[in-house]
């Protein structure tokens, strides 16, 4: 084979058949005696082309760092790229090869495919996978998948292993934790094969996992269930259309269950028990799988990587080839197959990773499913007369707004060109393009009149766009607004809110009056009661860190008093200060925020730290915790991988150690507000409405309102504590939910 390959390097050596040629001193041959791994990249980097093999520099260093994880010897890999010529230079940077240069070269790796025949083809960023696959590296990354190569008069069976090239995470450092992950954990084949059962029973006891799709009048189509019969094999059986008599009785396994129980009921079938479903998404979600800033693809975004839909999951997990909807949709005999094989990856998936699942899956995130749909069900009333008039309102105000303006604050040229020239306001903030700012965070601390009519006018026309003519779009027949909580959208447990996004409603604030909050109301004979968890974060912080004055000072205290007085400051400085370590900043960050004097920062901040040495030295330990093991876990027990503490540059190691502090407190707080939840939901049926981060609303009849905010005041600290911290809240009624937060209803 050894001799094949060398004068096929000669043939290279003296290829003119592309423009790339004049670039390169030297075309690179591939390396390697193996035949088992056929590691192909893109073109050679200026290292490699001075060398005369591929692969060696900074980026083979790390593919080096990676074989070595992935327990695969380099002997056993012939490593290539698909163009053996190097690309010029644009704008001071290599660029891509062209499809032109691809297709000089491909008769040479053609050559070389036949001479070393691989099992397994190791794709390193997208211009190989290209030859391969549909997708790009950023949905196909870490996966396999199977693939017949047809070279000539040749064909046979390769694996497809799809990965980020090592160079990309020289240039985006977070990426190379999500290398790391990949070659770590390699795709593992599972044994997927099933048969088609036709019997129509009336009940399931046994665990099972369900999958529906809709038919073409948005109703229940195709469905299927997977399970295991008694000696043991994957069965599927098929269904069409709503079996009404039909029960659940066993664990029902499903990928994203709020759509599938929603699909269930909306034909009028009977549901799983609540304390009988599992859900697949929040599992890996839950596993901390797919990537850093993991969120929901649902029906939809089953081809992203990282995200949870289900056929990234199976491809990634259980080596799974997933039919897609594309290939079926205007083929409907293949549609039962493309139904059954979801059922079987979500049943598969759940056996792989039951003796994984983390205590937080079956205490918290499980149970917590019920309650959102709950709260999504039950939706909240908005005052629809009130947002018309609103509206009108805001619509005059901009008119009015534009009026006094001198340009147009979204013609971006002009905005910039106005406050960085005429006005001649430095650059502080920057597009990704290298262009000055002109965003609304950029300009707010901007002293001039105009300046600020901009961003006011940008304040009034994102309300008017983003907030109040999506309320009206999504009212019900009762003037009630349904939105989506998801709970596996952030890396810090918190939930979030979509269709639409309730948890951004801007507050009512003293230098921008807003009268958002005032269009959501109580139904007739009804009142809201709100309950807000005072400075959660901050006695999360102090109750981790055991620090017992800041604990003491946080129950039964005024904390930032309590802080001016140790420190011999006033009480704003110390309310900042306090804000400041919670979320991880130094002195520097002090001085920039807050516009102290760098040095007067310093003294703060080791002034702080000496009088609170618990909270740095929980600090450091958590930093150091993360640095040994690339991720943080929280107190109860949810892991969050830190990418950037894998990064080579300074400042971006420097986010991942703030990331590591605030973690562990941002966390505890969500898991403290979820737990609440839990017994308000399943222990005293709560009619809760929102949860907006550290808030909880709710809509009681009149007559019982203020008791059962007390009530609240009293029952909620009792539920969790962290190490021996109860976490008080206050608690107020309204007519409206800007009402409810008035000082003066506060019960």
């Amino acid at each position: 084979m050894q001799e094949k390959l060398d004068e096929l390097a000669k043939q290279i050596s003296m290829c003119t058949r592309c423009s790339l040629r004049q670039s390169a001193t030297q075309p690179v041959p591939g390396i390697g005696e193996g035949r088992k791994y056929f590691v192909l990249g893109e073109a050679p980097a200026s290292s490699e082309d001075r060398a005369g093999v591929p692969f060696v520099g900074a980026s083979g260093k790390r593919l080096n760092q990676l074989l070595e994880l992935a327990k695969i010897d380099s002997r056993d890999c012939y490593i290539t790229n698909v163009c053996k010529c190097r690309p010029p230079k644009v704008s001071g940077k290599f660029r891509a090869p062209r499809k032109a240069e691809r297709l000089a070269c491909y008769p040479f790796l053609k050559e070389e495919l036949k001479i070393v025949h691989p099992e397994i083809i190791v794709t390193l960023g997208s211009t190989p996978l290209s030859l391969f696959s549909e997708y790009g590296v950023t949905q196909m990354h870490g996966t396999e998948f199977d693939y017949n190569l047809k070279l000539d008069d040749q064909e046979f069976p390769v694996t497809i292993w799809s990965n980020y090239h090592p160079a990309a995470s020289l240039h985006q450092p977070r990426l190379w934790a999500v290398l790391l992950d990949d070659w770590e954990h390699r795709p593992n084949r599972v044994d997927a094969s099933y048969t088609v059962v036709n019997e129509k029973p009336r009940f399931f006891n046994q665990l099972l996992a369900l999958d529906t799709e809709t038919d073409n009048k948005g109703g229940i189509g195709q469905w299927s269930v997977a399970y295991r019969n008694p000696e043991g094999e994957l069965v599927v059986q098929p269904f069409y259309g709503a079996d009404k008599d039909l029960q659940f009785n066993g664990q029902v396994i499903m990928q994203n269950a709020k759509y599938d129980l929603r699909e269930l009921k909306k034909a009028g079938m009977n549901l799983p028990k609540p304390e009988n479903v599992l859900d697949s998404m929040i599992m890996a979600y839950c596993l901390g799988l797919g990537r850093q800033e993991p969120r929901d693809t649902g029906k939809s975004g089953d081809n992203l990587v990282g995200g949870l839909g289900l056929k990234y999951l199976a491809r990634r997990h259980l080596g799974m080839r997933m039919i897609t909807w594309d290939e079926v949709k205007d083929k409907p005999e293949l549609q039962p197959e493309y139904n059954a094989a979801d059922s079987v990856a979500t049943y598969l998936l759940y056996e792989k990773w039951k003796p994984e699942l983390p205590q937080h899956f079956w205490d918290i995130d499980m149970p917590l499913l019920d309650v959102l749909m709950a709260m999504e069900d039950r939706g909240i009333k908005v005052d629809s007369n009130f947002i018309k008039t609103y509206a009108e309102e805001i619509d005059l105000h901009l008119d009015e707004l534009k009026k006094e303006l001198p340009i147009n604050p979204y013609a971006t040229k002009d905005v910039s060109k106005f406050v960085y020239e005429t006005l001649g306001y430095p650059i502080k903030y920057k597009t990704p393009t290298g262009q000055p700012s002109v965003t609304k965070e950029a300009l707010e601390g901007i002293d001039d009149p105009i300046v600020k009519r901009i961003v006011e006018y940008k304040d009034f026309y994102q309300e008017r766009g983003t907030y109040i003519g999506n309320y009206v779009n999504r009212l019900d027949l009762e003037s009630r607004i349904h939105c989506e909580f998801k709970q596996t959208s952030t890396a810090t447990g918190r939930l979030s809110a979509a269709k639409p996004n309730l948890q951004n409603v801007t507050k009512d604030r003293e230098d921008k009056p807003n009268k958002l909050r005032d269009l959501f109301i109580a139904k007739e004979g009804f009142t809201i009661v709100r309950v807000d968890w005072k400075l959660i974060e901050f006695g999360a912080l102090a109750s981790l860190a055991k620090d017992e004055h800041l604990m003491e000072a946080f129950t039964k205290s005024d904390v930032h008093q309590v802080t001016a007085d140790d420190l011999g400051i006033d009480r704003d400085t110390a309310k900042h200060i306090n804000f400041l370590i919670q979320n991880g900043g130094g002195a520097w960050g002090m001085s920039r925020e807050y516009h102290i004097p760098i040095d007067q920062a310093k003294r703060h901040y080791d002034a702080y730290m000496k009088r609170y040495p618990a909270i740095k030295r929980f600090q450091d330990e958590t930093v150091e915790i993360a640095k040994s093991t690339g991720h943080i876990t929280g107190y109860f027990g949810r892991k969050h991988r830190i990418d950037s503490l894998y990064s080579d540059e300074w400042k971006t190691r420097q986010d991942g150690e703030k990331e590591a502090k605030t973690y562990p407190m941002q966390n505890c707080a969500a898991e403290i507000v979820k737990r609440a939840m839990l017994e308000l939901h399943y222990k005293h049926k709560a009619p809760m409405l929102l949860q907006v981060h550290d808030e909880l609303l709710f809509e009681i009849p009149e007559k019982d309102a203020i008791e059962y905010a007390h009530w609240l005041q009293e029952y909620l600290p009792t539920i969790t504590e962290v190490n021996g911290v109860k976490f008080p809240v206050e608690a107020s009624t309204g007519r409206t939910w800007l009402e409810s937060m008035q000082k003066s209803r506060r019960v």
